[in-house]
């Protein structure tokens, strides 16, 4: 018990000690490759990585009140099986309110329990709400000053939970396209097509709120074909450089970084009206064109170093063309439903290795940290703490379990530096990780 003492007060006046340093940015570095679970679980994250022998960055998840989804419960089964050594991107809006009910603090309870539950799991994530406010489908759109006004409202509640950028970084995801409505926001409402040359609508500058509320930037664009309807079948250059939006490059004059949050593409590409048992046909016998398409995606993002990462939405909400839906058809890039995966997953999930240390490491003021043969994001502040703590664990105890259980006898002892619980924790989650990893060998 005396080591465990020392051990402690040492750590203590460690902690007091400890110099801030900010990571390089990079620019430069490839993206991050990261999925949308595509039933919203953990497990199907679990699966994909075990399968694939992967680990994404960054997973995503997307918890909609329409939904009779538990999003609390939800966070602790995610962070329970993913650990934290990695960031997520959550998604949570108040779907069926207006910006002016936000404003009024109608949704103001799940915003709430969401950042105490952010901060209780101490997990570094990329909150995505109120997306989309450009285009036609919710409440929250075609008022420009009453979402700022909302947006501002939303950050601040998230301060008071006292988190700040270390634990949750804010986007402003828009459509690639500006679609208001010319009635009140539905699903159904008529649109209008506001290109630039148009100056009687909303594009999505107008509800910019302002760079210091705004940490990063994204866009969601999708290729689409056969369902029920026909689409245009285009490449990524032609969607965001389309002369009548560009809105590439009007992301970009933000001077944030940029984000692709959602992006897809349906496998199913034919001549003539639809027809869904060739629709059938097309998806079980013709991964080729799909391949192109996402071929075309991985060409699109190596080329522009700007962008830091892209969320491929590996949804199929058709469950494999098992029946018709009245939207665009599959999105999934790796469907573990029936064992269908496309050979450009590999070449976009290549780059993921490179990009650990880039620019959403730096927002984070992240520092990544090898222990074993496993990478562990540590807050910048904190890395000194980590280190030390390795040592004397590498120092003090020979097997995984034995290192756990010196950990939670720490633990145990009274700690007032958060530093270094966040240390131990980390380390715990690690090692349990790896024992559980041994267990199933």
């Amino acid at each position: 018990m005396n080591i465990i003492k020392s051990c402690t007060k040492y750590l203590i006046i460690l902690s007091t000690l400890f110099i801030f340093s900010l990571i390089n940015i990079n620019t430069g570095q490839s993206y991050y490759f990261w999925l949308k679970s595509s039933n919203n679980t953990p497990e199907n994250i679990e699966s994909i990585e075990k399968n694939f022998n992967v680990k994404f960055p960054i997973v995503s998840f997307i918890f909609d009140p329409r939904d009779e989804n538990k999003v609390l419960d939800s966070i602790d089964r995610i962070v329970e099986k993913l650990w934290t050594d990695r960031i997520y991107h959550f998604t949570l809006s108040p779907n069926m309110y207006s910006a002016n009910d936000v404003v009024s603090w109608k949704f103001d309870t799940k915003y709430n329990l969401f950042f105490e539950k952010i901060k209780e799991k101490n997990i570094h994530v990329i909150f995505r709400t109120m997306h989309e406010m450009n285009g036609w489908r919710y409440p929250r759109a075609s008022n420009p000053e009453k979402f700022k006004a909302a947006w501002i409202h939303v950050r601040t509640l998230s301060r008071i939970a006292w988190l700040d950028e270390e634990n949750v970084l804010f986007d402003f995801s828009v459509n690639h396209w500006d679609m208001p409505t010319k009635w009140t926001p539905s699903q159904t409402a008529p649109l209008i097509e506001c290109n630039q040359s148009r100056h009687d609508c909303y594009h999505f500058e107008d509800y910019y709120p302002w760079n210091e509320y705004v940490d990063i930037v994204w866009f969601t664009f999708y290729n689409r074909w056969k369902a029920i309807w026909n689409r245009q079948w285009l490449t990524p250059t032609q969607i965001l450089y389309d002369k009548n939006w560009n809105t590439y490059e009007r992301l970009k004059s933000l001077n944030k970084p940029i984000i692709i949050d959602e992006v897809a593409t349906t496998s199913v590409r034919y001549d003539g009206n639809y027809n869904f048992d060739r629709s059938r046909n097309e998806y079980l016998n013709h991964n080729e064109r799909k391949n192109v398409r996402l071929h075309q995606l991985w060409e699109f993002l190596i080329n522009r170093p700007e962008i830091v990462a892209a969320l491929y939405f590996n949804t199929d909400f058709t469950h494999g063309l098992s029946f018709k839906v009245i939207w665009e058809a599959d999105r999934a890039i790796v469907n573990m439903e029936d064992n269908k995966v496309y050979n450009w997953f590999r070449d976009l999930e290549l780059f993921w290795e490179k990009s650990l240390d880039n620019i959403l490491s730096n927002l984070f003021h992240l520092k990544k940290y090898k222990i074993e043969w496993k990478d562990i994001l540590i807050s910048n502040k904190c890395n000194k703490e980590l280190q030390t703590i390795s040592s004397i664990l590498n120092e003090k105890t020979n097997t995984i379990d034995d290192k756990i259980e010196y950990i939670d006898k720490l633990q145990q002892t009274n700690m007032n530096s958060n530093c270094i619980k966040e240390s131990l924790q980390k380390l715990k989650d690690l090692y349990k990780e790896i024992q559980e990893e041994s267990y199933a060998q």
